[in-house]
């Protein structure tokens, strides 16, 4: 993540998973403020090459990183608090710095998890414990847990990983959180899914709608799905066209 200060915004950046396998030169920065982003890019060719890390991955044979991509630029929000909406005290998990930054300014407490890594090599079951501390034990109300491995996976084409990276989210992340929070006795709600599609035949996103569940420890209605897919999801009827209003529905049922 780069932070500059008072910097001029109006550069024209692209995502690099919207360019795989294709030349970059056409998609380098553009604009009248893009000389400094460039500069950047190019100076940390130079910086790289050499760079402990890549030694390191060379000698391993993996493959080094040549350079840093810059792009999604964009100014702090501004965020009404997630307490003053609610009327709860709140965290946010997760590897991705625009994930924890949108959190922060939502006035979410930012966790830090050891091994956190934000793709496939990730500490899940360290995140679902710190989500289970900051429930029981730092009397927070709301947990946000962020896992980035199966978008990960999608944007490499890596369908085997994707498949396991699911399933790891199932048995270390969902059910010990749901175990946890089960022998706590306490009433409780749990909201599971993702923030957008990584299908793996295009490897990038996109902006079909995507499938939730929500779980209700004291709730006994059911939609009558019996798996979660897209497909069943679409089957229900319910569509919320707004994405920021499902905290709406999750929350104030």
């Amino acid at each position: 993540m780069l932070l500059w200060r008072n910097g001029k915004t109006g550069n024209i950046t692209t995502p690099p998973h919207d360019i795989l396998e294709r030349a970059v030169a056409p998609h380098l920065p553009k604009g009248e403020n893009s000389a400094a982003l460039l500069r950047m890019m190019e100076e940390s060719v130079t910086l790289l090459r050499e760079h402990p890390v890549n030694i390191l991955r060379k000698k391993a044979g993996l493959r080094p990183a040549t350079s840093i991509w810059l792009w999604g630029e964009g100014k702090r929000p501004s965020l009404p608090s997630f307490g003053n909406k609610y009327g709860l005290k709140g965290s946010v998990i997760s590897a991705v710095d625009l994930v924890l930054g949108i959190g922060v300014c939502a006035g979410l407490e930012p966790v830090e998890v050891e091994g956190a890594t934000g793709n496939m090599h990730t500490n899940f079951s360290g995140k679902a414990q710190a989500a289970i501390d900051q429930l029981l034990n730092r009397d927070n109300d709301f947990v946000y847990l962020h896992v980035e491995a199966p978008d990960e996976c999608g944007h490499r084409h890596e369908v085997e990983n994707k498949v396991k990276s699911i399933e790891i989210i199932d048995r270390q992340i969902v059910a010990p959180v749901k175990k946890a929070l089960d022998n706590s006795g306490k009433e409780y709600s749990m909201m599971v899914l993702p923030d957008h599609p990584t299908p793996l035949r295009l490897r990038t996103h996109t902006s079909n709608p995507v499938p939730y569940i929500i779980y209700r420890n004291t709730s006994h209605i059911k939609s009558g799905i019996d798996v979660y897919t897209e497909k069943s999801g679409a089957s229900t009827g319910i569509f919320i066209e707004d994405g920021y209003r499902l905290m709406d529905r999750f929350i104030n049922r």
